[in-house]
């Protein structure tokens, strides 16, 4: 039976007007121009698309290749993604049976069906994976604006984002790249104000000798000349923490940049010793509230990746303050000293009127507009801060359901795990007896009998202390805090045990000539030590572990315990070493080192990395309401 359209059997006409047009198809017979387009498009998406994918027709193109396509097309696929498959093959026979002709007919519809299945399953799942990746790019593109993109000149494995091979691979972000220069500059402004406390602390040893020439002073009055700092300083530690809570940091900050600059024009100008204790006690006042302040402010502007880093910027500033004191007054009388002094508040002042207050102060007092203003100022103009504008506003939304006094607080199971851990930290760091060599080295090194000039000695430490603090800024972001602390509590006992067993032995007669340089050497080891970690890190956590709620009152509380061990460990270190000899002072200093390090073991988080946030979020395990609301609402949604 053959094929054609004038047959009268029914599967006869439509196999033979099928094979009709699928001829004049073929021999460019009856094709229109828009046909023709139609396959131009055809062969440029097939061309763009690789062979995988062929956009479906919109119009009836019958050929052989396409006959069951069309039938498709013609069916409502209207021209969808469907897969290539191998062209139908075409039987052409003018001779076949009736039951031959249902065969093929009834195999060429289930195929149709099959391939109609497969294009209209097709489209629904390209669909959705468009949208998928669509909607992942745009999270990408608004939570992460600076991207490291991956090379696509690299050999390595890259991985494969595109839906069978439909789309170029979208090359994944790997880090986000920081905008630092604003917050190296917020970092800079405050560590100017350090270099002034480093001055300060570093002024009354080359300035007493030249003041004695032109006033007189007695020996209580040069003791209290240098003792009257400490004690100011506990004062304003203790005032420092209800001010940066109600004026704002950035405030209390700029305002220690006027008591300063007329403490040391009290100095400079003094004709007694009353003008010069009053100026001194200005600037202990100024050198208390900046303890506490730029920590602070360091650990609610700067993020996470590089907090540590700049954060230790105001510990290195401070050392360059007592270097540029001791180099300074060698040259310079002390009037000349102080007026250099006064005037390093001129610079430190104008730089922290540029710089904004912290977003979080701006977030505990509802202004969340001048917030986020000052954010963006922070991390950049093109950066996306609203993820990190959450977090704030949630912190803040916990915080706020603990209500009561804030000094109550202070005692409360929540917060009490936080507040020692500073309190240690600031415990042990004192407690390791750092101010004792400082202060008394020339002293210690005459007694060791040392063949090294000890003014020399002490210098050389001096220069140690401020090398290893830049050495500590290097490394504080790749090793993380507690490596550091580990580090620092076991270079000080083991140089201090060696000290110790130094003077022992030259206490019981034994000859130590041959080792005069021992002295130095475990000195210098053990400033160095004590720069890397326990010197800077207690005071970087202690802006970073204290929670929002109650962080100017416990920096407050830790401050002032700070300054109050250093004048314990100050005033009492002559009277202990003549109760228990040299090597008995070193060796209990020894001891209280080896405690601490099992304390930063066993007690103290690693902070490196993590937002304020996670770290409020691990030591006070988040607010009970507001999980208890997570919950309640994650049920809800599961029934």
């Amino acid at each position: 039976m053959s094929f054609n359209k004038n047959n009268p059997n029914a599967m006869g006409k439509i196999m033979g007007y099928l094979k009709q047009l699928s001829t004049e198809m073929e021999t460019g017979i009856g094709g229109s121009e828009e046909t023709r387009r139609g396959q131009g498009e055809e062969e440029r998406l097939y061309r763009t698309r690789g062979p995988k994918y062929a956009r479906v027709p919109s119009r009836a193109t019958l050929s052989a290749s396409t006959t069951c396509t069309s039938l498709a097309t013609s069916c409502g696929s209207q021209g969808t993604l469907a897969p290539n498959y191998a062209a139908i093959p075409e039987t052409v026979s003018t001779e076949s049976s009736s039951e031959d002709e249902q065969d093929s007919f009834e195999k060429t519809r289930r195929h149709f069906q099959q391939l109609r299945q497969i294009s209209l399953g097709n489209e629904f799942k390209y669909k959705m994976e468009m949208e998928i990746k669509s909607a992942k790019e745009e999270n990408l593109r608004n939570s992460v604006p600076f991207v490291k993109q991956l090379s696509t000149d690299s050999n390595k494995v890259k991985t494969d984002y595109t839906i069978n091979g439909d789309s170029q691979p979208y090359n994944a972000p790997t880090t986000q790249r920081l905008f630092l220069w604003t917050q190296i500059f917020a970092a800079f402004a405050v560590s100017m104000g350090s270099m002034i406390v480093g001055f300060s602390s570093g002024y009354t040893s080359p300035a007493l000798a030249s003041m004695n020439e032109t006033l007189v002073f007695g020996k209580e009055e040069n003791s209290w000349i240098g003792g009257i700092m400490p004690l100011a300083a506990l004062v304003g530690g203790v005032l420092g923490g209800p001010l940066i809570e109600a004026v704002g940091r950035k405030m209390t900050i700029i305002g220690t940049a006027i008591p300063f600059f007329m403490g040391w024009m009290l100095i400079a100008n003094a004709n007694g010793v009353a003008m010069v204790l009053a100026g001194r006690a200005f600037c202990g006042l100024c050198v208390g509230v900046g303890s506490l302040a730029f920590p602070v402010y360091l650990g609610e502007t700067i993020q996470p990746e590089v907090r540590g880093a700049l954060g230790l910027l105001p510990t290195a500033f401070g050392n360059t303050g007592i270097l540029l004191a001791f180099f300074a007054g060698m040259i310079i009388t002390w009037r000349n000293l102080a007026f250099l002094g006064g005037s390093l508040a001129i610079p430190f002042f104008l730089l922290m009127i540029i710089t904004p207050e912290t977003p979080r102060w701006y977030v505990t007092k509802g202004r969340a507009e001048d917030a986020r203003k000052a954010l963006q100022w922070l991390r950049g103009k093109n950066v996306n801060i609203e993820k990190e504008m959450r977090e704030l506003t949630r912190s803040q939304a916990e915080a706020d359901l603990v209500g009561g006094n804030r000094f109550k607080q202070l005692l409360s199971k929540k917060y009490v795990r936080a507040i020692l851990i500073s309190l240690g930290l600031m415990f042990f760091q004192q407690l390791s007896g750092i101010n004792a060599v400082i202060f008394y080295a020339s002293e210690i090194f005459k007694s060791a009998g040392s063949t090294i000039d000890a003014n020399v000695s002490s210098v050389i430490i001096g220069v140690v202390n401020f090398i290893s603090t830049f050495i500590a800024t290097v490394l504080i972001d790749r090793l993380g805090r507690k490596i550091l602390l580990y580090i620092s509590s076991v270079s000080m006992i083991v140089t201090l045990v060696t000290l110790g067993s130094y003077y022992y032995v030259q206490k019981v007669g034994v000859d130590v000539s041959a080792y005069g340089w021992l002295p130095l050497a475990c000195l210098i080891i053990y400033v160095l030590g004590f720069s890397i970690g326990f010197g800077p890190i207690p005071w970087l956590m202690l802006g970073e572990i204290l929670p929002s709620k109650i962080r100017g009152t416990a920096a407050s509380l830790a401050t002032g315990f700070n300054w109050t061990c250093t004048f314990i460990v100050t005033k009492t270190f002559l009277n202990i070493t003549e109760a228990i000899h040299m090597h008995g002072t070193v060796w209990l200093f020894s001891v209280i080192c080896l405690i601490g390090l099992f304390f930063v073991i066993f007690c103290v988080p690693e902070t490196r990395g993590k937002s304020l946030e996670e770290i409020e979020k691990k030591l006070t395990g988040g607010s009970r309401r507001i999980r208890n609301i997570h919950i309640n609402k994650h049920m809800q949604n599961g029934c």
